[in-house]
């Protein structure tokens, strides 16, 4: 593509509404939408049509479009003035490994809720000393008849202050292997033992919580996938979370989901006349386009160079995250997931630069002092975290030299040892893995 193609293009083929799904999303919204109803209401009607994930599959609670859709949909409920769906971790993650792995029984307790906003989901994964090797979580599940009894500590999960449920994987055996001997639960947080502090970023954001868990409670019916077959459920959830990052997806914003999030019982056309735009943390093409229009940097060929490959990364971008969902369909798509979270990185990293390149020393400015109040050198600082949330980068790349290249793995003398065991080698004299 030239540079004058890109430039002159109004936006990325995802922003740019699809003509028949606009008018379809716009009669519905004439036909529907009513702003005296609450929000609880308002969103029911929402997922009940389909709108809230139009990408899940109809006997999912969606539409069977394109996962590219979700933004042409929110898009245009508020263009109409709507209410926009709910958002959230939930959605982008819990809902389609609860479809994957759970039984009926909890598909039908659990994704409902997710869908009509009734209920907020956050991520309960990383730990202290498990980030990168996930794998080497002590979080520790010990079942009592038919609950399980939860110890340990996370750290790193977003928005967990205002989430109902968190998607929670914790050790149920420390006699066999590391990944054999984890489980993923639906765990309540709403419940004595379960503790969250929010973390201050330099963002200024705290974004980010850690939790302690003690001796709180989680129902065995809450047990997703089996058993100490955990891993195997988790990579289904980061498979959705990356693919979901490379492609866009929605992690939060307003509006928030959950009854925490102070939404369900106000007035549907109150909130929507109240809502705030979307605070930036990340920067696209648009951004970056209408940023170098601000400047009138337009002309100058450098920038217009950069603003091409930027518009080329978001496409393909957007095209592998396409082939990812195709390669899910197959039973795969790890390494395609790994491919999108890279890209994306790579996405963020170059926006946030071209955008401070442009601003110029404006883009230093933060707050009221700045003209766009700030959004350049939040994305700045912000774009660091892109090589570390939802995996890092040097993660992705071993799984794709691993699962695409067919490289040899590294090293792990520790993988087809029982993990209690492991524990005890690296803390001598500190007793039992299994306790801690």
């Amino acid at each position: 593509m030239s540079d004058d193609a890109a430039m002159s293009s109004a936006a990325p083929a995802d922003s740019r509404p699809n003509a028949a799904l606009w008018a379809e999303v716009h009669t519905w919204l004439t036909e529907n939408w009513d702003p005296d109803r609450s929000v609880d209401e308002w969103w029911k009607l929402v997922a009940a049509a389909g709108w809230t994930a139009p990408h899940f599959a109809p006997d999912q609670g969606g539409r069977g479009l394109p996962r590219r859709v979700v933004r042409t949909v929110r898009s245009g409920f508020k263009s109409f003035g709507a209410l926009r769906p709910p958002g959230g971790l939930g959605l982008l993650m819990a809902a389609p490994t609860i479809l994957t792995h759970g039984t009926p029984e909890q598909i039908d307790r659990l994704v409902p809720s997710i869908l009509d906003g009734q209920v907020a989901w956050c991520q309960l994964f990383s730990e202290p000393g498990a980030g990168s090797d996930l794998a080497g979580l002590t979080t520790r599940a010990t079942r009592d008849g038919d609950k399980w009894i939860i110890r340990g500590q996370k750290v790193w999960s977003s928005q967990a202050v205002g989430a109902d449920y968190g998607m929670l994987l914790a050790r149920t055996n420390f006699d066999v292997p590391k990944h054999r001997g984890i489980s993923w639960f639906a765990f309540r947080l709403d419940q004595p033992g379960v503790t969250v502090q929010p973390l201050r970023e330099m963002t200024g954001d705290a974004v980010f919580n850690e939790i302690f868990l003690d001796d709180a409670v989680c129902a065995d019916g809450d047990l997703i996938g089996g058993q100490d077959n955990g891993w195997a459920v988790t990579q289904t959830t980061l498979h959705f979370e990356r693919t979901g990052i490379g492609a866009g997806g929605i992690h939060a914003g307003f509006p928030e989901p959950g009854r925490r999030g102070g939404m369900l019982g106000r007035s549907a056309g109150d909130a929507a006349r109240e809502e705030p735009e979307d605070e930036k943390l990340t920067l696209g093409y648009e951004d970056v386009v209408e940023l170098a229009r601000t400047f009138d940097r337009t002309a100058d060929p450098m920038i217009r160079q950069q603003i091409a490959r930027l518009y080329a990364f978001s496409e393909t971008g957007l095209w592998n995250a396409q082939r990812g969902k195709a390669e899910a369909k197959r039973g795969g798509g790890l390494a395609v997931a790994s491919t999108g979270k890279l890209s994306q990185t790579r996405i963020v990293k170059l926006a946030a630069g071209l955008a401070t390149e442009i601003a110029g020393p404006h883009g230093l400015l933060w707050g009221a002092t700045a003209i766009d109040g700030g959004t350049v050198s939040k994305a700045m600082v912000f774009s660091a975290a892109s090589s570390i949330y939802g995996g890092t980068d040097e993660i992705q790349h071993n799984i794709i030299a691993e699962r695409t290249l067919g490289l040899p793995r590294e090293p792990a003398p520790d993988r087809d040892r029982p993990f209690g065991e492991v524990l005890r080698a690296q803390a001598p004299g500190k007793g039992s893995g299994a306790s801690a």
